[in-house]
Order: structure tokens, then C-alpha cells, then sequence
């Protein structure tokens, strides 16, 4: 938390640059309604971003309390825990370079004539900060697949044969994190989620096949 916080303050300081950078990445101008808003919505993207910097740290923090528990395989614990961090990254960019720049280009594409699109500064700042923490989010599949294997709730055998009701499960979370409707956003978040799944069932594959070759030279 107090790295969060430091991180949030030093945020602070660049947070309204962070603010227009965004707008200017996805097109949108963007208009304020109270004369408090502009400042609030640059103390949330401040403390977002802090929570995003000090998400490494944390994790770190997380692995080290419970370092009796992971005797052993403290070492493996850190690198599952990069692991991670390093998915949740890359839902991040991964919304920022794509998701982010087209879903908002197809909601604003509806304005024309007299309908012209007067966005707030404070509900495009929840927006984005919602679609990037979700896709961020979403990208730890196949950390979900390799966790629920450990627990032996799953194998790859079984998550093989129910592959389909795995796209259906797929398209059902990329219709919820895709702020538009289309086929075709819909899409940008669908196929990487698919890719991570058959990921996940690779290196839940290599995990099982690691520990029966383990077993059996015992």
C-alpha cells in the first residue's frame, strides 16, 4: 500500500499529461461539466496508475509472506508471480494499442448531423480505466488454467475435449469487455483470449507430463 501510494503521488505530477495523452490517443475530445471534475479525474488516473507501477512489487511482497509455505519452490513461486504480473501487462497494452483506440472510434462513429458526442472527462476516465483493467485481467487465463491443474480441478485432457464450450465461454467474455456490439471488435478481444487458452493448455500439458516423468523415476 505505501508503495501504491508513493507511486500515486508521483503519478500525480504527470497525471493530467497522462489524461490528454489518452484523449489524444483514441480521439475523443473531451469536455467537463463541474469545476471540480478535471481534478478528480486526474487524482483516479493518478492512483491507477499507481496501483499499475506497484502491481510488481506486490506480487513480490505476496511470495515473500508466504516464503515458509513455499520451501523449495520459492524460486518457481517468484517466477509464476512474474508470470502474472507480466500477462496482466500485456491485457494492458494490448487494450491501449487496440481495443481502447476501436471501441471508442465505432460509439463515436454514431455522431453526425445534429448528434455530436460531448464526452465527460469523468466517465472517460472510468471507461478506460474499466476496459484496461479487465482486459488486464482477462489476459491471466492461462494463469487461471495452470492454478485450477495444480489444485486438480481441471486437466488437459478434459479442458481438450470441452474446447468448444471454452470458445463459447470466450466469445460470452469478449462480448463483456468489448464496449462495442460489432463482430469485429468483438473480435480483437476474442482471438487473443482463444490463443491464451490453447496456451494455457499447452503448459498445463508440459506441467503433467513434468510431474509423471517425476513420478516415475522415484
Amino acid at each position: 500500500m505505501i508503495v501504491a501510494a508513493v507511486l500515486s503521488g508521483a503519478s500525480f505530477l504527470y497525471s493530467k499529461n497522462l489524461l490528454l495523452f489518452l484523449a489524444q490517443h483514441t480521439h475523443t475530445k473531451l469536455y467537463y461539466f463541474t469545476l471540480s471534475e478535471v481534478f478528480f479525474s486526474t487524482v483516479e488516473v493518478a492512483v491507477y496508475t499507481g496501483v499499475f507501477l506497484s502491481l510488481p512489487f506486490v506480487m513480490f511482497l505476496v511470495w515473500r509472506q508466504f516464503r515458509e509455505s513455499l520451501t523449495g519452490k520459492i524460486r518457481r513461486g517468484y517466477l509464476f508471480a512474474a508470470f502474472a504480473v507480466l500477462l496482466f501487462y500485456i491485457g494492458c497494452i494490448f487494450c491501449y494499442l487496440v481495443v481502447l483506440p476501436n471501441g471508442i472510434g465505432f460509439l463515436l462513429s454514431y455522431q453526425g448531423g445534429p448528434l455530436k458526442a460531448m464526452i465527460s472527462t469523468d466517465r472517460f476516465v472510468h471507461f478506460c480505466i474499466n476496459m484496461e483493467f479487465a482486459s488486464g485481467v482477462s489476459f491471466e487465463l492461462p494463469v487461471l488454467m495452470l492454478l485450477l491443474g495444480k489444485l486438480g480441478i481441471v486437466t488437459s485432457k478434459r479442458l481438450a475435449r470441452t474446447r468448444r464450450y471454452a470458445v463459447l465461454l470466450v466469445v460470452i467474455a469478449a462480448s463483456i469487455i468489448t464496449p462495442t456490439p460489432d463482430a469485429y471488435n468483438m473480435s480483437l478481444v476474442a482471438v487473443p483470449l482463444y490463443i491464451l487458452y490453447e496456451i494455457g493448455l499447452l503448459l498445463l500439458k508440459i506441467g503433467e507430463r513434468s510431474l509423471t516423468a517425476k513420478a516415475k523415476s522415484v
